[in-house]
């Protein structure tokens, strides 16, 4: 697997440049997986994200702090968080 850790000038939210918080990793069906740190509301990004497809696949996994919240299979509970 190939791990990216997004830098804070490809962030969109504010409160992504605010220390604390949650680390998300998304993981794509080519193996990529972004690494998201200062994530205020998990379940919210979550919610935003697991539907969406890239050019590395869609998405296969998303963990909040290494425990899986969602993947494609099963769905999940991104409240959890």
């Amino acid at each position: 697997m190939s791990d990216l850790h997004i830098q804070d000038k490809y962030r969109k939210n504010p409160l992504s440049l605010v220390p604390g918080g949650y680390t998300v990793t998304v993981t794509f069906q080519d193996g990529k997986r972004y690494i998201y740190d200062k994530v205020k509301r998990p379940s919210d990004y979550i919610r935003y994200i697991s539907g969406k497809s890239t050019n590395h696949g869609a998405i296969i996994s998303i963990d909040v702090d290494g425990k899986l919240a969602w993947d494609e299979k099963r769905g999940g509970n991104p409240w959890d968080f």
